[in-house]
């Protein structure tokens, strides 16, 4: 999860002013520039505090940090990215768009028609360009066809409206204006629950293929998309056009008969399952599997796949893992299996940063919160953020040197618990961690020391007792 968030319209003078800004401090000796450094680039990440206060930072290694920190892989992607919402910002809407949008929900083809003939140029207009701009910025009425973004329920004729846009000159294979991504109608289509459970994906993609629509129905992978997101329909009209089912596949889709073949009678996997370009090993396809037959519904696959040897911390269907989907679901049975398989209770690799005991709690599934607080060891950034004393105190007692272990949790990264109870304004817990050896001016991984956090969320209560404990400010360090 970024530890920064980018304005509605950023601005890249802006941003290389903040990485000079970050070099000079770096340079300067800064404990804070040191800290976002150590935390966000791969050369120097995991490294001592020294080496990234000595390290020879070049301007490029700089900006590097900072995109990092909007959640960019490189300068480059976060340069595309202000480049292409400048575009938007200075782009306006046809000024047709909006009447045509809702004829086109109304399933109105005449008054679509009436429209289009009026001005064609409507065919291949772009809408959808107000900021913060995301995936359906940029888009097209084509885009529409597969219910983006939550248009429900589609129109019923909505087929007939798909073919009458590409017959008026409505480009196929035309991508939205997204600054990360843009995606095609084929994209939209084949992940759309809305077009699946109305029952017109399998329409819908014939008629963009009969036009051109680009899809690569020999990719190792190509029906995960849809089954990640629950349009099985689309998946189900992919693998009659010749998409091959494996072994996620068959699971997501309740195939017990393809799902007991996939292995052989010693129980080992006869052909290895492949995403992308990377072949996962057979504990991690089991596991990412099972994951696929849970998020689907697949209780007969789930309980086949959980007798196997898998990896129950397969991340690869949208966001967490299985156990994640469970407690945010509150699958209190589900829960209670994968913990006694032994699923990570502490895996925080998600957008979010989060534990499942977080996605319980997020989802208000009181009852799985409650089960996972009562039955099962909550670590102490967990405890620290839902005031759990009893926890963060057994966790001092098993191993004392916690209370300064730092990791990315929710939106600050390379947080330690003391970080956390001044976010919480936990003045009680503070107190309880200061006096267990907690070290009051640690810096997170965005510079900011526990009284910043205080500061920030006005926690006056904390941000005295602090203070009286010798934390300062990073601005004084």
């Amino acid at each position: 999860m970024p530890s920064r968030s980018l304005p509605s319209r950023p601005d890249l003078t802006q941003l290389r002013l903040q990485a000079k800004e970050m070099r000079r401090a770096q340079r300067s000796g800064s404990p804070s520039a040191a800290a976002r450094i150590l935390t966000q680039h791969p050369r120097l990440r995991g490294r001592a505090f020294r080496d990234a206060q000595q390290a020879m930072l070049s301007l490029a290694d700089a900006q590097l940090v900072v995109a990092r920190e909007y959640g960019f892989d490189t300068w480059i992607a976060l340069k595309r990215h202000v480049a292409i919402s400048r575009r938007l910002v200075h782009m306006r809407t046809h000024p047709g768009f909006a009447g045509a949008v809702a004829a086109f929900d109304r399933g109105d083809l005449e008054g679509l028609r009436g429209l289009i003939a009026h001005d064609p140029t409507l065919a291949r207009a772009r809408g959808v360009l107000e900021p913060p701009f995301g995936y359906f910025s940029g888009a097209t009425l084509l885009h529409h066809v597969a219910g983006n973004p939550l248009r429900v329920p589609l129109p019923a004729n909505v087929v007939e409206l798909a073919a009458f846009l590409i017959e008026a000159g409505a480009e196929v294979n035309a991508r939205t204006l997204s600054p990360t991504n843009g995606v095609t109608t084929m994209d939209l289509v084949l992940t759309s629950q809305h077009a699946s459970e109305a029952g017109v994906s399998p329409a819908l993609i014939d008629l963009l293929l009969a036009h051109g629509a680009r899809l690569d129905l020999l990719a190792p992978d190509v029906l995960h998309g849809s089954l990640s997101n629950h349009a099985t329909r689309a998946a189900e009209r992919l693998i009659e056009l010749g998409a091959e089912v494996d072994l996620c596949a068959a699971a997501a889709l309740g195939r017990m008969d393809r799902l007991r073949d996939a292995f052989d009678p010693a129980g080992k996997l006869k052909t290895p399952v492949r995403r992308g370009t990377e072949t996962l090993s057979e504990r991690d396809a089991i596991g990412l599997a099972m994951l696929f037959a849970y998020v689907n519904g697949r209780r007969e696959a789930v309980d086949f796949l959980l007798e196997k040897d898998g990896n129950w911390n397969m991340i690869g269907v949208n966001n967490g893992t299985a156990l994640h989907r469970a407690a945010g679901a509150g699958d209190r049975a589900m829960v209670e299996r994968l913990v006694a398989k032994g699923a990570d209770l502490g895996d925080r690799n998600n957008p979010f940063n989060a534990t499942p005991l977080s996605w319980a709690d997020h989802g208000g599934k009181t009852e799985v919160f409650h089960w996972m607080r009562t039955n099962v060891p909550v670590d102490i950034h967990d405890a620290v953020c839902f005031g759990l004393l009893d926890q963060v105190r057994a966790r001092i007692a098993e191993r004392p040197d916690c209370v300064n272990e730092a990791l990315d949790q929710w939106q600050i990264p390379r947080a330690t618990p003391l970080h956390f109870a001044a976010h919480t304004r936990s003045a009680a817990i503070l107190t309880l961690l200061l006096d267990a050896g907690a070290l009051p001016n640690t810096l997170a991984g965005d510079g900011r020391t526990a009284l910043d956090i205080a500061d920030a969320r006005g926690a006056f209560e904390v941000a005295k007792r602090l203070a009286a404990r010798g934390g300062v400010r990073a601005a004084d360090l």
